[in-house]
């Protein structure tokens, strides 16, 4: 049975860059993953595939603001990486913004998750960091797995105090999120952060190497750079994943 991923957290904690590490992971066996992000602000196909002119066609603006939405409509939006055919792409193209396309509405955003689940292994929702964006509350709704990452301040710690009002119905559980520190560095103070947020459930540490691979349009091969506490955390999420999945069976 297919498993929907919501990752969710603060700006700039590398929220996007876990996604596709994630993926790597979990299609090692050629199981098969689709990673949507419905953020306009920043299209990500251009930034998941640099060297790819994709046109506008393949949008998933057309798929969200479509009268109605089935497997046959996600799947021509589906962009499929041509290094590693086991993960596809759903995402806004180069040029997009906030006014090409009418506001998203919250129950499409559940019909795509449920229409993409049913061609795929596993999808991941990586999302906006602004709650006003429908996709990142319905993605969390729908999830079988929630990873909320945070950066390791003051600006990650109260990110989440304004955003925990908006998640307290029991349909988000908010208690059943993983939690971990992104992009963290030695000088940041971890021990502090997780007394202030209740606790965390391990590190995203910053590397160079993965910067490197984000900066030169390689975010696919970034798994090959993570820091072993990186990969510890990514481990605990694959865990989870697994444990979601034996509840089903």
């Amino acid at each position: 049975m297919s498993k929907v991923i919501t990752v969710w957290g603060s700006p700039g904690s590398g929220k996007s860059m876990f996604c596709c590490i994630l993926a790597k992971a979990l299609t090692r066996d050629k199981q098969k993953a689709i990673i949507i992000n419905a953020d306009i602000s920043v299209p990500m196909l251009p930034v998941w595939l640099p060297e790819q002119m994709i046109e506008t066609g393949a949008s998933i603006g057309h798929v969200l603001t479509s009268v109605d939405i089935d497997t046959t409509l996600v799947a021509s939006k589906v962009t499929v990486l041509k290094s590693y055919p086991f993960i596809g792409l759903m995402g806004y193209t180069a040029g997009e913004n906030p006014l090409s396309y009418p506001e998203i509405r919250y129950e499409m955003v559940l019909r795509l998750i449920e229409s993409a689940a049913k061609l795929v292994d596993f999808v991941i929702c990586d999302c906006s960091s602004n709650m006003t964006n429908f996709f990142t509350p319905a993605a969390i709704e729908a999830a079988d797995t929630v990873v909320r990452i945070l950066t390791p301040d003051l600006k990650g710690v109260n990110y989440l105090k304004a955003h925990q009002p908006l998640l307290t119905d029991k349909r988000f559980k908010y208690a059943e999120h993983l939690t971990f520190a992104g992009q963290a560095r030695p000088f940041h103070a971890i021990d502090e952060m997780e007394h202030l947020i209740g606790g965390m459930d391990g590190l995203l540490p910053y590397s160079k190497e993965i910067d490197r691979c984000a900066t030169e349009g390689g975010m696919f091969q970034a798994i090959k750079y993570c820091h072993p506490k990186y990969m510890a955390s990514l481990k605990k999420v694959l865990e989870e994943v697994a444990a979601a999945d034996e509840q089903f069976e």
